[in-house]
């Protein structure tokens, strides 16, 4: 029987979705063929009481939920104190979802009878947005909110850390874990990024189904270009970890020129043409900015 551990990173300020993300790991549906943990990683300098007691409000339900502190501020350090727990406490898998979305039933069982059948050391799937009502198209119809569309069983070159399952062996025997210099984003592309290279696979994984509560927070100009252009600003440091400065510099330039010249090309069908949405093309420029930024200087905060 293989042990699998589902991951969940918090800070507790988020706790009404942490708890229906608890509640959806505890509902998953699984067969003989593996045993389920919960770790939740909180990422505080002490602990938020109201994550201690949420904790334990689920500890009856039918998996242990086991609770880490990781005092250092970040998201790579959060989820490599995941990674070290799940490693040293001698589980096979590990897998991660983020606090603000909640598991299909199926949803492990799907990703590790994907892993196992085709002999694979990671399996992905998507992330579907959950919108609050009344949302305008400007958002619905914005690719920002939504994960690549990809077919089933597509290998993939990275994952993403929102619906994802890994081999802990495999990890382990390639030292493999996520670069902690990349605290504003990306450190989950470029962990996953290095898989191919120690000669293992992704694949893709379309049933495996997480949906994200999307905060009516995020439902602005201002947040969906700033994470655009966060996300084109880091590809630099993503690129250098697995590339020579001279290549991820190319690459960057390559990829920035086409996102601008992507996002001036659509820019009057998105905004006239039904159905469709000016923060795709808007967004496209903001990444291709965000590329030239991040070659003369380092991203500041997360988005």
């Amino acid at each position: 029987m293989k042990r699998v551990l589902l991951t969940t990173l918090t800070t507790g300020s988020r706790m009404a979705t942490f708890c229906q993300c608890i509640e959806s790991l505890q509902q998953q549906k699984i067969n003989d063929t593996l045993s389920v943990d919960i770790l939740v990683v909180e990422n505080n300098k002490t602990h938020n009481q109201a994550v201690v007691e949420a904790i334990a409000r689920y500890q009856h339900a039918p998996f242990t939920i086991h609770h880490q502190l990781e005092t250092t501020a970040g998201i790579p350090f959060a989820r490599n104190n995941g990674l070290r727990f799940g490693q040293q406490q001698g589980f096979d898998y590990l897998a991660f979802v983020d606090d603000d979305a909640i598991a299909d039933p199926n949803w492990i069982l799907t990703l590790f009878s994907a892993l196992q059948d085709h002999n694979v050391q990671v399996t992905t799937g998507p992330q579907f947005p959950i919108y609050p009502d009344n949302t305008e198209t400007l958002y619905t119809a914005a690719k920002v909110y939504h994960e690549r569309k990809l077919t089933d069983g597509t290998t993939l070159s990275w994952a993403a850390t929102n619906n994802v399952l890994l081999d802990l062996n495999f990890f382990a025997q390639n030292q493999l874990a996520f670069n902690n210099q990349l605290i504003f984003g990306g450190e989950d592309k470029a962990l996953f990024q290095q898989v191919s290279r120690h000669g293992g696979k992704i694949l893709w994984v379309q049933n495996a189904i997480i949906s994200e509560f999307i905060s009516p927070e995020r439902l602005s100009l201002k947040w969906a270009l700033k994470r655009r252009f966060r996300i084109g600003a880091t590809e630099l440091q993503i690129e250098s970890c697995i590339n020579s400065q001279a290549k991820s510099y190319v690459r960057c330039l390559f990829k920035g020129s086409a996102y601008l010249a992507k996002g001036a090309l659509l820019l009057l069908p998105d905004a006239i043409l039904p159905k469709r949405s000016i923060l795709n093309s808007l967004g496209d420029l903001a990444h291709g900015c965000g590329f030239f930024y991040g070659l003369f200087a380092n991203v500041k905060s997360y988005t």
